[in-house]
């Protein structure tokens, strides 16, 4: 029996398309025990109860990692989630991923690491007023490339080593697959706000829910967030 307070989470959850998954041509196997039963729709629907679950332990999760002191990286590098991670990361002062996954972040740490310290010296440069220094065509060149590292590298200045842990959205974006196997390799757990198409055998927790459209990440990140600052 749901109660009051209950329906009205659902509610919401509905009112922000949590409930939506995709073609059932598309659905991973792993998350089938989430979704609810229809013959009648082609689309596949989640379960929100178990969504609303799922977020409560995925938040409780966080809060003991942060009570750990331990670092999770939040990888969002598509338009819907972009924003939403950032948010969420800088909120909780960690590292971030949203322009677009690099290669070789966790399997070739000590390569990118010195690229980070690169763009971190660029930054100085650039704060000294130094760059405006150079000839002309150097200037140019240098600031065309400091834009472009401020919107890979800006969000892992303070990762010095490698995660402990790493936040997903949609394991099944093309992007992301690359994290994710980067992920598997090193060994780091992964937490993750999963569509029905996406395999989530191997992940540590998991939010069973809309992980392709804008509002319903928004939505889900926002709560995960009140959540965890409860």
């Amino acid at each position: 029996m749901i109660n009051n307070q209950d329906r009205e989470i659902y509610k919401i959850f509905f009112e922000n398309g949590c409930h939506y998954g995709r073609a059932k041509r598309f659905t991973h196997p792993s998350i089938r025990p989430y979704l609810l039963k229809s013959k009648n729709s082609n689309i596949e629907f989640f379960n929100i109860k178990k969504t609303s679950e799922h977020l409560n332990e995925v938040a409780n999760l966080i809060k003991k990692i942060l009570s750990e002191n331990k670092t999770i990286l939040f990888v969002g590098a598509k338009p819907a989630s972009e924003q939403p991670i950032k948010t969420i990361a800088q909120n909780l002062n960690m590292p971030y991923v949203v322009y677009k996954w690099i290669g070789g972040l966790l399997t070739n740490f000590d390569t990118i690491q010195k690229r980070i310290v690169y763009f971190k010296s660029l930054l100085e440069k650039e704060e000294r007023g130094e760059i405006n220094e150079l000839p002309p065509y150097e200037r140019e060149k240098m600031k065309k490339e400091l834009e472009k590292m401020k919107k890979i590298y800006s969000g892992l200045i303070t990762l010095n080593q490698l995660p402990d842990y790493v936040f997903i959205v949609d394991l099944n974006f093309k992007n992301h697959r690359t994290a994710y196997k980067e992920c598997l390799k090193k060994n780091i757990p992964v937490i993750s706000l999963s569509g029905s198409d996406n395999d989530i055998s191997k992940v540590l927790a998991f939010i069973p829910a809309n992980d392709k459209a804008p509002r319903s990440i928004n939505f889900i990140i926002s709560q995960l967030m009140n959540l965890i600052q409860k």
